[in-house]
């Protein structure tokens, strides 16, 4: 455990912002939040001068970690030349370069690109570009997806939490489907469907299948969105069969499969993009996180945008900082490199599974397996602790205690039971050791 310094500056400074801040923006406890000052690779330092392994990456953003050299010197080159550009009218040079580079790493032929600053925004372009193609308004998403709370993209959740006061504008425009179990490899096939029901709303996959067709029958629905592994949703994802399943019913029945990859693209789950794993080519493909380096920016790309037709002087899906040319610079440089250092990242990730297989002995080794019996969900850098047995809660004070012992990392999954482990893509073996013999010694405190 690292010592930890008191918390003057940032109780104080939390105090100001409480009485500036939305107060239902940030969570606050006894420790809880920190107030983060400095960064570098791997770790992070709060006012306090505190230090922490950061397992988050600011969400899945810093994929190459806090402050890299790729981001400090595209910003640094760029911003001496031109700060901002007109969106959708004068075009800049790292505009076009990203926008040429999105096309060549994605699987279209003839691909086009939406850009936007968040995950939301490349959201509502494909439900927009779904709309314009197939003529219909409705959508299909699963329980437990996140693609962003915007108006539009917040029709596709079914949180509560999110969606609470906004139910008549939500009404009647997705319909959710639950969400697939696929029986792990641990003590998860023990588990009875009843259990996996009642406790935490899956279904059977095939009966998933079934409830899917019979909606898409209706031929109200303009797209299917989902994430290939749910980020928030807490790292939960399908079998090859079942995702290739519902591009051959989309496809049937003329909706469009949209891949929200906005948390799993680049590099976060081991390959460039997710849909890799399946074998299966969404309609559309969104991204953003890693791919702005930091720095705000996303894009939906596919080969469906000449639906929009040609621009006569008013674009229909824009705005000020459309393609900021730093953004851009940025996103370049960042996309580049993790596409050269791609096959080192999964080299690592072979001695990175060598401590996952270390961390269940521990569990076994420490009579903790049986009583906090859990599935390890995800791929890559994008993994997820399950604890399926625990009351709904269980990972916050987790988290707490984690943070106490000077490492980030944040609770996730519909009944906040996952402890949720995104760390830059540079993390070494050695980095997930350390905060899984952590997460040992705190689980054997409870």
């Amino acid at each position: 455990m690292m010592k930890m310094h008191p918390r003057k500056q940032t109780d104080k400074l939390l105090s100001r912002l409480q009485k500036v801040e939305c107060p239902d923006t940030t969570f606050f406890a006894e420790r809880f939040p920190i107030v983060m000052k400095r960064g570098s690779g791997m770790w992070v330092r709060d006012v306090d001068d505190n230090r922490y392994l950061d397992f988050t990456a600011c969400f899945a953003v810093l994929a190459l970690g806090h402050r890299p050299k790729t981001s400090i010197h595209a910003m640094r080159k760029q911003a001496a030349s031109l700060l901002h550009g007109m969106g959708d009218v004068h075009p800049t040079l790292p505009k076009i370069k990203l926008l040429e580079l999105l096309a060549d790493l994605s699987p279209y032929a003839n691909a086009k690109s939406l850009l936007g600053q968040s995950g939301g925004d490349a959201i509502e372009s494909a439900m927009k570009t779904s709309m314009l193609v197939t003529g219909r308004s409705r959508f299909l998403s699963f329980s437990g997806g996140y693609h962003g709370l915007q108006f539009a993209p917040l029709v596709l959740n079914d949180r509560t939490d999110f969606t609470q006061g906004f139910e008549s504008w939500i009404s009647g425009k997705t319909f959710i489907l639950p969400f697939p179990y696929f029986k792990g490899d641990i003590s998860f096939d023990n588990l009875t469907d009843d259990f996996l029901q009642q406790e935490h709303k899956l279904e059977n996959p095939d009966k998933v299948l079934q409830l899917l067709e019979e909606q898409l029958k209706k031929k109200e629905y303009a797209a299917l969105v989902m994430e290939p592994i749910q980020g928030r949703g807490g790292k939960r994802g399908f079998s090859s069969e079942f995702v290739k399943q519902c591009k051959d019913l989309c496809a049937k029945y003329g909706t469009l499969l949209v891949f929200d990859e906005i948390y799993t693209g680049f590099g976060r789950t081991g390959k460039m993009f997710a849909y890799e794993h399946y074998n299966v080519i969404p309609d559309l493909l969104c991204v953003g996180k890693a791919m702005g380096g930091g720095l705000p920016i996303s894009a939906c790309i596919g080969e469906v945008l000449d639906v929009w037709g040609k621009s006569k002087g008013e674009a229909r899906q824009t705005q000020t900082f459309l393609g900021n040319p730093i953004a851009c610079a940025v996103a370049y440089e960042t996309v580049t490199v993790i596409q050269k250092n791609l096959p080192l990242f999964q080299k690592e990730l072979i001695k990175i599974d060598d401590v996952f297989a270390k961390f269940i002995h521990a569990m076994n080794e420490n009579n903790l397996m049986k009583k906090f019996p859990f599935e390890i969900r995800g791929k890559g850098f994008m993994r997820g602790i399950w604890f399926y047995k625990q009351n709904e809660g269980f990972s916050v004070p987790l988290m707490e205690r984690l943070l106490e012992a000077g490492y980030l990392i944040l609770p996730e999954g519909p009944r906040a039971d996952v402890l949720s482990l995104t760390p830059p893509l540079i993390a070494k073996a050695e980095h997930f050791e350390k905060i899984l013999n952590a997460l040992v010694l705190e689980l054997k405190k409870i």
